[in-house]
């Protein structure tokens, strides 16, 4: 009897186990896949934007490359004794003709790190960094325009100048003026340029790995184990040590006296107190005079060579 009567609980339990596996297991399915193809899609959407950072990191790794070669370049030509130590600001260099990487980083594929604000201040470094190198390309190449046009009119000369006042009748007060331009603007570069770069490499590297360490790690295995849990990020070092600032000559007196010259006239600017990453460009851009100022009433700039232009 026992055996009779239990048979129909048993039938009802299989029902009921059917009906539910009919009913849930497709919703349960369903939940997987979609669970499973929402990993696969935060998975891949993460390696794209480690690829994007890394080739951001890259190319400022091309740019410091290129801003380390002209700067060893410029600086060991200034020290270049045969210039002589009370040579004109406008003669200290020569022509050189460097090759650039002249890549950009490509700001849409950074996109993703504009989404928090607080990543935002951190790009301002990396802002700054494209002008410096953009406009470091320009003025490199301005350097060699006029260098190249004051040989030429030297050339052309009726009879081969003695003196510094002869070379300066020659070439005139608007070469002079942009040569010396030329001159004080890529010694600013030369100077200034380096912790730019850097600071853009170790903000773009703080918010990447920010952004992209594993939220599923506990935040003591992050800290604790960084490269092994975070992002796989280009590392950088300090590369060549005779690359370096403190290997490098010091600049001569007179384009040092150029230099603090232009900074006292732009210490009048009236962003002149803004911060780095927005402090204006207009040093590298503008023709450089030594003194601005007002003779008989009327504003006149006064190049290096003494020669009045009226404005």
């Amino acid at each position: 009897m026992d055996a009779l009567q239990s048979t129909p609980v048993s039938d009802d339990a299989t029902h009921y186990w059917n009906l539910a596996k009919l009913i849930i297991g497709p919703f349960v399915g369903a939940t997987f896949a979609f669970v499973v193809a929402r990993y696969n899609d935060a998975r891949k959407l993460r390696r794209e934007r480690i690829a994007a950072g890394n080739l951001a990191l890259l190319t400022l790794r091309d740019q410091i490359d290129d801003y380390l070669g002209f700067r060893k370049s410029f600086r060991y030509d200034l020290a270049n004794p045969a210039r002589g130590a009370v040579a004109p600001v406008f003669m200290l260099v020569h022509a050189t003709f460097q090759a650039y990487a002249e890549t950009y980083i490509d700001f849409s594929s950074l996109s993703f790190l504009m989404e928090r604000r607080r990543h935002i201040p951190k790009l301002n470094s990396i802002v700054y960094s494209q002008k410096l190198y953009r406009n470091l390309i320009k003025l490199d190449d301005l350097r060699n325009e006029a260098v190249l046009e004051f040989q030429k009119k030297l050339a052309d000369a009726d009879s081969p100048p003695q003196t510094i006042a002869d070379i300066e009748r020659i070439v005139g007060p608007l070469l002079i003026a942009n040569a010396t331009s030329a001159v004080v603007g890529l010694a600013f570069h030369a100077k200034d340029d380096e912790k730019t770069y850097r600071r853009a490499v170790d903000e773009l590297r703080e918010a990447l790995i920010d952004e992209l360490e594993p939220w599923w790690w506990p935040k003591w295995a992050r800290k604790q184990w960084p490269k092994l849990v975070g992002p796989a990020l280009i590392s950088f070092t300090n590369g060549d040590p005779h690359m370096q600032e403190e290997a490098m000559p010091a600049f001569p007196k007179q384009l040092l006296a150029a230099m603090a010259a232009q900074d006292a006239a732009e210490g009048k600017h009236p962003q002149a107190g803004a911060p780095l990453s927005f402090f204006p460009l207009d040093r590298w851009y503008s023709t450089y005079y030594q003194v601005l100022g007002k003779v008989n009433g009327r504003k006149i700039l006064l190049p290096i060579n003494g020669l009045d232009l009226h404005r």
